[in-house]
């Protein structure tokens, strides 16, 4: 199985983006790992309403329907991690190939790109920053993988 990452624009912190590679290169010990930078709309003469659509089309644009997709999203269902490593069991047990993370930008994801989605899944009612999002995400899926390995890092 693989995993890849949709994301909405790129991390500009150094500390985040340190953290992220290093999680990264921990997963990729595990299952081979890309990431996908979605270019965000900065146009400021754009309604908000039109930027989500014009960022939803590039989205969609890069979606593959026999990919498990599944979008991070603050009225996601709710994992423990042992939850969160369940499900990659669960796909890894039906052949699943691939499964793409979507993460937004900074005004989130339209309907339509939620609608193609597998599963949304939120890691908290609270809002975060993009990049801490992105980083919180390759540490759970690092530690899924420790989970069904039976390694210490998660105790």
């Amino acid at each position: 199985m693989k995993i890849r990452l949709l994301i909405a624009g790129k991390i500009d912190n150094k500390s985040a983006d340190a953290l992220a590679e290093l999680y990264i290169k921990r997963i990729q010990h595990y299952l081979p790992i890309a990431v996908e930078m979605i270019k965000p709309e900065k146009i400021k003469s754009l309604s908000d309403m039109e930027i989500l659509d014009r960022e939803g089309q590039k989205f969609l644009d890069k979606l593959i329907s026999t990919d498990y997709n599944i979008v991070l999203d603050k009225n996601g269902k709710q994992l423990t991690s042992e939850g969160f490593a369940g499900l990659f069991n669960q796909l890894a047990g039906q052949s699943t190939k691939q499964i793409t993370f979507i993460i937004g930008g900074p005004l989130g994801l339209p309907e339509q790109v939620k609608n193609k989605a597998n599963q949304l899944v939120s890691f908290s009612k609270m809002t975060f920053p993009h990049e801490l999002a992105i980083v919180l995400l390759l540490e759970q899926i690092y530690r899924a993988q420790s989970i069904l390995k039976g390694e210490k890092y998660h105790k």
